[in-house]
């Protein structure tokens, strides 16, 4: 079968190798299982079909999404429900040709529910497991601690998840609502995080701005930041990035969806690339923003302009970025190599210069 150049794209995009650094587990539920779990709960009559949920998880702001993910959140009745959740979440990734995952939860957001944190903890588990002997897609969960919840019941979560360290929990997350809460009150929590073992990161400069993300360097030390958007706005900030190459968990139809960029066009992801900093493709939350981590890649071929190499150099960044060990890093970095090899060969691709020095992908 003849393919044209949108198709042969999409599947080009869809073989590439990838890594996920910022999901959360919750916003990824396949929307089929997220209708199941709606109907079974009988609570809403509105949602009557899959087309019905699609204008549902439509936002006009930030604030408009967490009040739609908080509705979304109260159909999870069970801890138990998280076991098919995150192995309904990691196949979804693995057709996809995801190899490696390390995705947010947020326990917290189901206390009224009367679910504790080891709970789920250990039902997402199960569920991981399950998809990496079903799929060999690997994964780590990391506790994504709400900012408006307070510095104690951090601590408090952090405690309950500490058994599971190394036997399934890789790090902690900083989450919430950005403008409402700053992130600065958390450093004694960050600070016993490190020292129990646990990897950092934390959600900053999405709905606010450069300060934002100087404040989780500075003084919660993360070693890689959730988003950046708004890194832009601090030349300083950006030399320090790049200095420090600290990576960016850049999710682009999020900010999009969420009202936090205006055009795919002018977001600064293709900026940041160019200017050297380590920059990470991420879905975020793909269901509720109706992407996935392979249009990410295509967005950034047919509205910024990325060329195969450039495709291939943000792969490879995400192993850097992420939290493995340096040995499965090597072990991860030779696979990725291989299956770009392979794509290479397959679709006979290259990047052909055209007037003004820029290049485009041909088959």
């Amino acid at each position: 079968m003849n393919l044209g150049f949108t198709d042969k794209l999409v599947e080009l995009v869809m073989a590439i190798p990838k890594i996920e650094l910022h999901l959360h587990l919750e916003g990824a539920i396949p929307l089929e299982t997220l209708f199941n779990l709606i109907q079974s709960q009988g609570k809403d009559t509105s949602i009557k079909n899959l087309n019905d949920l699609r204008k549902k998880l439509t936002y006009i702001d930030f604030a408009h999404f967490i009040e739609i993910w908080i509705w979304k959140n109260s159909f999870i009745q069970q801890e138990k429900d998280f076991e098919p959740i995150a192995y309904q979440v990691l196949a979804s990734l693995s057709k996809q040709n995801v190899k490696y995952v390390e995705a947010f939860y947020s326990p917290g957001d189901y206390f009224k529910q009367g679910m504790s944190t080891p709970g789920i903890t250990e039902y997402l588990i199960k569920g991981k497991q399950k998809a990496y002997h079903d799929f060999g897609i690997q994964s780590e969960l990391i506790l994504d601690v709400i900012r408006g919840d307070g510095i104690e019941i951090a601590m408090q979560r952090l405690k309950q998840v500490t058994p599971y360290l190394g036997k399934g929990v890789i790090g902690i997350g900083l989450g919430g609502s950005e403008q409402k809460y700053p992130a600065a009150p958390y450093v004694s929590v960050y600070q016993e995080a490190k020292e129990r073992g646990f990897r950092l990161t934390a959600h900053a400069g999405e709905a606010a701005g450069a300060e934002s993300i100087w404040t989780v360097i500075e003084k919660l030390g993360v070693e890689r930041i959730g988003h950046g958007f708004r890194a832009y706005e601090d030349p300083k900030l950006l030399a320090r990035l790049k200095q420090k190459q600290i990576p960016l968990e850049m999710c682009l139809i999020s900010n999009l969806r969420t009202g936090v960029c205006p055009s795919l066009d002018v977001h600064p992801i293709k900026q940041y690339f160019k200017q050297g900093l380590m920059v990470t493709v991420n879905s975020d939350d793909p269901t509720m923003f109706n992407t996935n981590i392979s249009q990410e890649y295509l967005a950034l071929v047919q509205k910024l302009g990325f060329t195969i190499k450039d495709l291939k150099r943000l792969s490879l960044n995400s192993i850097k970025a992420s939290f493995l060990s340096e040995p499965n890093k090597q072990i991860m970095k030779s696979r990725f190599e291989k299956e770009w090899q392979q794509i290479l060969n397959e679709y006979r691709v290259e990047d052909k210069e055209k007037s003004g020095g820029t290049s485009r992908i041909i088959f």
